[in-house]
Order: C-alpha cells, then structure tokens, then sequence
C-alpha cells in the first residue's frame, strides 16, 4: 500500500486540510488552496503528456537509398536526380519532366498547394526585400550574383488532433502606493489552474532535410484550406522534391509546435497580471490524423564576395525571409549619428534646465 500525499506548490511541504478554513493549508509558507485545485495538482504530477497519432499507412514509403536515371521524353538525354527528386526540368532541353514512379501509388501525396506567385514576381519581391535594408552593402543590388531560383514544392506532413489540456501557471501581480515617506512596492503571487480543449488542424511539418527547418517555417503560413487533391499535372515546370524524414520522425516536432500553441492559447486567458509564465501541466491528443502534402515554394541562392545567400518565398503568399550581408562601414555611422543625435539632445535639456 502507497501513501499519497500533497505538496506545497510554492515551497514544497506537506499540505494538510484546515478545518477553520476549510482549504488545504501549508504551515511552513502559509499557502491555502482549495481541495479541488489540490487534486488537479496531483493529477498534474502524476499524469504524462499523450501523444498519439493513427499510423501514416507508409507501406512501401521508405524512402530509397542512392540515385536515379530518367530518360527525358524531349530529347532522350538521361536525367540523374536523387532519392527525392519528384519532378524537375531536362538540362539540356529545359522540357519539364516528372518522374511518375515518385508521385504515383502509394507515393501520391493527399494534397498540394499549387503556385501562386510566378518567377517574375520572386524576383520582385527579391528586389524588395533588399531595398528595406538600410545596413545592406551598397554593391550588393550589383555585384551579386543570383545562382539559381528555383520553384520547389517541398513535402509536408500535415497533422490534424483534438487536445485536451491541463496546464499550471505562476502569476504575479504588483502594486505600487505611498505611505508616509516610503513607496511601497507589494508583489502578490498566484498560482493559475487552466483546463480546456481545441482542435487543430494541418499543422505543418516539414519532411525535407536539404531544406533548413528555420527556412520552411520563416515562409509559413500556408492556407491550407486553399489546398486541392494531388494532380501530378501541378509539378509541370517546378521542381518537387518527395520526402526524406516520414511522417513518425515528424511527430515529434509537431507535438511541440501543438503542445507550444495550447499552452499560448490558455496562457492569453490570464489578464490582469504583470507576469504569468507556464510552469507544467499535461495535453491529451486525441484522434490524430496525418496527411501527406507538397507546399509551393521559391528557393534563390546569391553569391556575393564568395559567399552564398539563401532566400525563399512562400509560392502562394509571397511571403519573403532570407539572409542578407550588413555593412559594417553603415551599422557603425549609424551608430554614431544615433549617438550624436542623444547627446545634442541631453545638452539642449541641460542647457533648458540650467
């Protein structure tokens, strides 16, 4: 037979039930909670996050090792890609080509997002973003050289769940008042209980590893309500690439990306507080669902002083981010000019007080 006890939240002794107060009471830090919050404490302690998801059926999805040959239909060249590459152009003729055996059968994905911004519009966009960088070198518009821009559709894994959630919050509350001669500063601590449930669905994880996970998330989001039933005819004249990291790698990133959304979404419920910060709890998932789909994306590398830069754009926002070089000639004068300008200011002020 086990003993059960409670501890303090706050200091860690044992809670003992006060018949005066009628709450469970700490006599070392003078903690009172009531008998229900107590038992939701527990439960908390004792309970573990639940992640499961129904199995992507991945039967011959294990994705093959080595390169490929592909005849191109135009000129007979042979084309050589690698394990993922799902649909690209002949290098020799340009003519777009698809390799069918990635994208048919048990390779067909449930969705895509087809393209939404064309080459052109990239390009502008490129030009944009640049133009908003004040510390940008001034040779880079041109001196640059953009080595490739590429339409890709990039494999994701979309997750669909229903949560429930049990999480614990610390809160602080402070209030300032004179008295006498003294300001006074108190600081009130509270311990925050929230229960609830949501649904989320296509949360997205990518399921490419030649793409950096910083850049496919930067790009989102995608609206995926936008998203239409695969058609391999929509990979004509990109490049597209198949999966190298199934869908059981990804579960784990999409938990934390699900878990980190609730956790948000019940921390914005306590107002009236100047701090509030998770502290545990546990999330229930249930009916999890996995999909399988390809999101439209522009990839541009750019070499500038022997160094290369990568950018992308979400093909159907336009969404932009990427890595830009700084001036250091720039960053420094506009350091200094910010300097000059607050100590001219703090002169007129002390000239304006003398």
């Amino acid at each position: 037979m086990s003993l059960k006890k409670f501890a303090c939240p706050c200091c860690g002794a044992e809670l003992t039930f006060s018949a005066e107060a009628q709450k469970m009471s700490c006599e070392y830090c003078g903690t009172e909670l009531d008998v229900e919050a107590v038992e939701a404490l527990s439960s908390n302690e004792k309970a573990d996050d639940s992640m499961n998801w129904d199995s992507y059926d991945s039967e011959n999805l294990t994705p093959e090792d080595g390169s490929c040959a592909y005849v191109c239909n135009s000129c007979g060249a042979s084309i050589v890609g690698d394990k993922t590459l799902a649909a690209s152009e002949c290098p020799y003729c340009g003519s777009p080509v698809i390799m069918s055996d990635k994208v048919e059968g048990m390779m067909k994905p449930d969705f895509i997002i087809p393209f939404k911004v064309n080459k052109e519009k990239a390009a502008e966009q490129f030009k944009k973003f640049c133009s908003k960088r004040p510390l940008l070198p001034t040779g880079f518009m041109n001196d640059h050289k953009i080595e490739s821009v590429e339409g890709l559709y990039v494999p994701y894994w979309l997750f669909d769940c229903d949560c429930d959630a049990d999480l614990r919050f610390r809160a602080e509350r402070v209030t300032h008042w004179t008295e006498d001669s003294y300001d006074v500063t108190k600081t009130d601590h509270f311990l925050l209980l929230r229960k609830g449930s949501m649904g989320f669905d296509h949360v997205p994880v990518d399921g490419i590893s030649k793409v950096d996970n910083e850049i496919t998330e930067a790009v989102e989001p995608f609206a995926t309500k936008e998203a239409v039933d695969f058609n391999s005819a929509y990979l004509s004249g990109y490049l597209a690439d198949r999966f190298d990291e199934d869908a059981e790698s990804c579960k784990p990133r999409a938990n934390q990306r699900i878990k980190q959304s609730v956790i948000n979404a019940m921390e914005r419920t306590a107002l009236g507080y100047a701090s509030v910060r998770y502290e545990d709890g546990n999330v229930i998932f249930n009916d999890g669902k996995i999909h399988y789909a390809l999101m439209p994306m522009w990839i541009m590398t750019a070499k500038y002083k022997d160094k290369k830069y990568t950018f992308a754009m979400n093909g159907q926002t336009g969404r932009f981010v990427g890595e830009l070089p700084v001036s250091m000639g720039k960053f420094w004068g506009m350091l200094l000019g910010i300097t000059a300008g607050l100590t001219a200011l703090f002169t007129l002020i002390g000239m304006a007080l003398a």
